[in-house]
């Protein structure tokens, strides 16, 4: 609380003693919404919750990544950031800020400011002092205090959309006539709004009530908490992993893939448009983008399953993943409705199969108006029967084999019931 207060206190201080102009306070206005902006990137990797609104497995660009369970422990006294948070970070940085600064650049011009050198200098040196407030803000609260424990990357992003509303909504309605009259006791009425609806959104943080924003958005209360994969204490009966040349292949190979059969298809089109018009230069940059979407789906795919262990043991299967050393998901034999062996083009390339299990779970995110209270919000549902597929391994017959092996403490009846691949062949 002492530090919204003190970087609130910023722009009291600077119409009251420092005479500030509207043009100087809108300014400051935009400063803080950037500075938000940029501590609000620095929150999202390391928030701990899981998103309730999950992008889906449909999503080959970034569902992959958003599914990861687990960490990477940094030096010093960061706490672990969560490869699950990429997605989230690449939306805002490369989306979400520049949108929103862009809408806060061109409310501040709507009220027709005058920016002198003088102005320029007390806008720089008030949201430099924003800038720091907010600073303190995230490193007391958010890290010492370990408040990244309580939101998701999603819900990291509610503030920022708050107060750009806010501070965007006070310019607009009111700034032409604070920049008409240049009233002290006006642009103090307007620090004074602002500075109530700082009160106010920290106390409905701290309370149990729901405004407008939290029902249509939601906040950390209705992120998911997260749940480990329980994984069998025992050893494993069978393991397997896809070799790294075979998954560096088919990470290439869906990359390429994925720019002829998305809507990056668009910057070819583009690309080829400019080469016939002789603007060669000008076709680099439709091809960049084209290389970094191909990137980021390549790198997304080769994480899913390059550096995961399936592991078998007989009634249970476990995906395993080595990099983070984390369970990503565990499937129990009973719950498999269905078995598919088939091989896409890199599995006849290395004479590998892909095998899949069928659960007839579905794993399509939910979708709602308003977001459900904190008590009905959907919890984790780590240790649930959802599908599974286990991509490139060298013999899909002992892999089935060994999901249906029987351990001590089962009966022969379990193992009569256990599913046989219901089809098998080649497919893409």
């Amino acid at each position: 609380m002492l530090a919204v207060l003190a970087s609130n206190a910023v722009a009291p201080v600077g119409v009251l003693f420092l005479g500030w102009s509207p043009s100087v306070l809108f300014g400051v206005f935009v400063a803080e919404v950037a500075a938000v902006l940029w501590w609000t990137l620095v929150k999202i990797p390391f928030a701990a919750k899981r998103p309730n609104n999950g992008i889906g497995d449909g999503d080959r660009l970034f569902g992959p990544l958003q599914a990861k369970r687990g960490g990477v422990s940094l030096p010093g006294p960061l706490p672990e950031c969560y490869p699950r948070n990429v997605p989230t970070l690449l939306i805002a940085a490369f989306l979400l800020v520049p949108l929103e600064l862009a809408i806060a650049f061109v409310v501040f011009g709507l009220t027709d400011p005058v920016v002198t050198d003088e102005v320029a200098g007390q806008i720089l040196l008030g949201g430099a002092s924003v800038f720091v407030g907010r600073g303190v803000e995230t490193v007391t609260g958010y890290f010492a205090a370990g408040g990244y424990r309580d939101h998701s990357a999603r819900s990291v992003l509610l503030p920022p959309f708050k107060l750009l509303f806010a501070a965007g909504l006070l310019m607009f309605v009111v700034g032409p006539f604070a920049v008409e009259l240049e009233n002290d006791v006006f642009l103090v009425i307007l620090v004074g709004l602002k500075f109530l609806y700082d009160l106010r959104a920290l106390q409905l943080e701290r309370s149990e009530k729901r405004g407008v924003f939290y029902r249509l958005y939601g906040s950390e209360e209705t992120e998911i908490e997260p749940v480990p994969v329980e994984e069998p204490k025992r050893a494993p009966t069978y393991r397997t992993t896809p070799a790294r040349a075979v998954a560096l292949t088919d990470a290439v190979s869906q990359s390429l893939r994925y720019t002829v059969t998305s809507g990056v298809l668009w910057c070819y089109g583009v690309a080829a448009a400019l080469v016939f018009f002789g603007a060669w230069a000008f076709a680099l940059a439709p091809l960049g983008i084209a290389a970094a979407f191909g990137t980021l789906r390549g790198v997304s795919r080769y994480l899913a399953s390059g550096p995961v262990e399936f592991r078998s043991y007989g009634d249970v299967l476990v995906a395993h993943d080595a990099l983070l050393d984390e369970p990503q998901a565990r499937l129990e034999r009973d719950a498999v409705t269905d078995v598919s062996v088939s091989a896409d083009a890199v599995d006849r390339l290395f004479g590998t199969e892909t095998v899949r299990f069928e659960t007839g779970v579905d794993t399509s995110p939910d979708v709602g108006l308003t977001v459900p209270d904190p008590e009905e919000a959907r919890t984790d549902d780590a240790n649930a029967n959802h599908p599974m597929t286990i991509p490139h391994v060298e013999d899909a017959a002992a892999v089935l084999d060994a999901f249906k092996r029987e351990t001590g403490a089962e009966t022969e009846t379990a193992t009569e019931a256990a599913p046989e691949p219901a089809a098998s062949g080649n497919g893409d």
